[in-house]
């Protein structure tokens, strides 16, 4: 046993460094790369000042913006400072929101993660039911039924699905907001109910994709000898679905939600943010991307990146509780 938790322990190590490499890679490509178009931050910011016709000398003033953020040295000297601003817990300075981008993150962070919670959760906790359903139902009505409407889950595009939901139940019925009140408290039934559109929106494809890999797991799992042993010895066909199939069926469900955990933070959640109007971080960064924000697009790419990666690696650590046979040495 102790050897056992020993080589977690080093598989856990081993893995934590290749992912800050990784991190650091995705980070560096990030820079670089944002830097390589015309222009500046500063341009956007003075492009704003300049509308107002407080500023008459231009130049000079884009000239200090640049000097005092840093933006007029060497590309590799920034790159440098950024680093070293990075290992202090510095991530920089939002130029379009004028606040520390670690402060706009702290404001913004708590959106995101309530829609994927509550997206992830509602996905889940149906997708897994009905896909059970599904498979032991198999060639019924309902089976058919659910096998229609996961196929048209998984077709229909989070953005789409959103306006539509918007156009029904906020504009024609009015039961909802068209748009996310921030003043509401978080954690109150008043919230809850702003969030059950962008839910749905970004838990739908979720969910569909989920029933479809319950059902196939469950029915490879229903046709296994010791599903047959476990019947053959009286056993109740509840118990035999949820004791014995259910467990095995889930091992490689937990792979797709994991991944989908990740994965939708840059994707479904980015646009569910702005079709609704939640303050975000995937509204955030696609309104710093636009204003050449570039510490924000990079501080959100790294954010990103390392919840792909621990998400991975928790995806593994799982396989050890669900499936006694994997061991990492």
């Amino acid at each position: 046993m102790a050897g056992k938790k020993a080589s977690m322990g080093e598989y856990i190590a081993r893995r934590l460094i290749y992912s800050l490499v990784i991190a650091w890679g995705i980070l560096t490509i990030t820079f670089f790369l944002l830097r390589l178009g015309p222009g500046s931050p500063a341009d956007k910011y003075l492009a704003n000042i300049a509308a107002s016709g407080r500023v008459r000398d231009i130049a000079q003033v884009q000239a200090a913006i640049e000097a005092r953020y840093g933006l007029d040295k060497p590309l590799y000297l920034q790159y440098v400072d950024y680093i070293s601003n990075l290992l202090h817990g510095n991530l920089g300075w939002s130029l379009s929101t004028s606040l520390p981008v670690t402060e706009l993150l702290s404001k913004h962070w708590i959106y995101s993660f309530e829609l994927i919670l509550l997206s992830t959760v509602f996905a889940v906790l149906i997708g897994v039911g009905i896909g059970i359903y599904s498979a032991v139902k198999q060639g019924t009505k309902a089976d058919y039924a659910v096998t229609f409407f996961s196929f048209l889950g998984i077709s229909i595009p989070n953005f789409w699905l959103g306006i539509m939901l918007i156009l029904i139940f906020s504009v024609k019925l009015g039961l909802f907001k068209t748009y996310y009140d921030t003043s509401l408290p978080l954690f109150s039934l008043e919230n809850l109910k702003a969030m059950t559109l962008p839910v749905i929106t970004l838990g739908s494809g979720m969910l569909a994709g989920y029933s479809r890999y319950v059902r196939s797991a469950t029915l490879d799992n229903l046709r296994k000898d010791f599903v047959r042993t476990a019947r053959a010895k009286g056993l109740p066909e509840r118990t035999v679905i949820l004791k014995h199939v259910f467990r095995n069926a889930m091992l490689p469900v937990i792979t797709i939600i994991m991944l989908d955990l990740s994965g939708v933070v840059f994707g479904g959640a980015y646009l569910t943010e702005i079709i609704f109007g939640i303050p975000g971080l995937g509204r955030i960064s696609f309104n710093a991307i636009f204003a050449d924000d570039y510490a924000v697009v990079v501080a959100v790419t790294l954010i990103g990146a390392m919840v792909t990666l621990i998400f991975n690696l928790l995806t593994d650590i799982a396989y050890t509780f669900l499936d006694p046979r994997v061991r990492y040495v």
